[in-house]
């Protein structure tokens, strides 16, 4: 038990930072990546107009002095603000993403059938059926059936941080 405290004592001590202490570039970084959560690390990149080299380099500084969060998927590279929560950061990375953000979008103001989805959304029902499907499994959407018909809803859970969130990101 000792030992979890301390684990617990040292990560809040980790948290508290002096920010005067960050050079130019790495106040940039953090700039940016508090502006747009859940920007990509090419988005930054182009941003910067830095190397690889050196955006790698200030991003992994950044993020092990405790500054920045990373998700990392196979293919992409998020970065997020240390306060973010796991649902702030599913939800800022499906809205950065043009019809997941159509979909969540059009299922605030009402809920959908899939047929209805995806003339809302104007995107084919393969790429409305990928989408739907990731946002399901981040429990940001959920399906009940209704006259034997499937029905798209937003989680009531997670609604009122769905629309704030969405509002900062528009």
């Amino acid at each position: 038990m000792a030992i979890l405290e301390s684990v617990t004592q040292n990560k809040q001590m980790k948290k508290s930072y002096d920010f005067s202490t960050l050079s130019s570039r790495e106040s940039l970084f953090l700039n940016l990546i508090n502006q747009n959560p859940g920007i990509r690390y090419l988005e930054l990149k182009s941003l910067t107009g830095l190397s690889n080299g050196v955006v790698s380099y200030y991003l992994h500084q950044l993020e092990s002095n405790g500054f920045i969060k990373s998700v990392k998927t196979p293919r992409v590279s998020c970065f997020y603000p240390l306060s973010s929560s796991e649902l702030s950061q599913k939800i800022f990375r499906r809205s950065r993403q043009i019809t997941p953000k159509k979909i969540l979008l059009a299922l605030i103001q009402k809920n959908h059938s899939f047929t209805t989805l995806v003339k809302e959304v104007q995107k084919a029902p393969s790429t409305v059926s990928t989408y739907a499907s990731k946002l399901i499994e981040d429990n940001l959407v959920f399906t009940e059936y209704k006259n034997s018909k499937k029905i798209f809803k937003i989680n009531p859970e997670f609604f009122d941080q769905l629309i704030y969130t969405l509002k900062i990101s528009t």
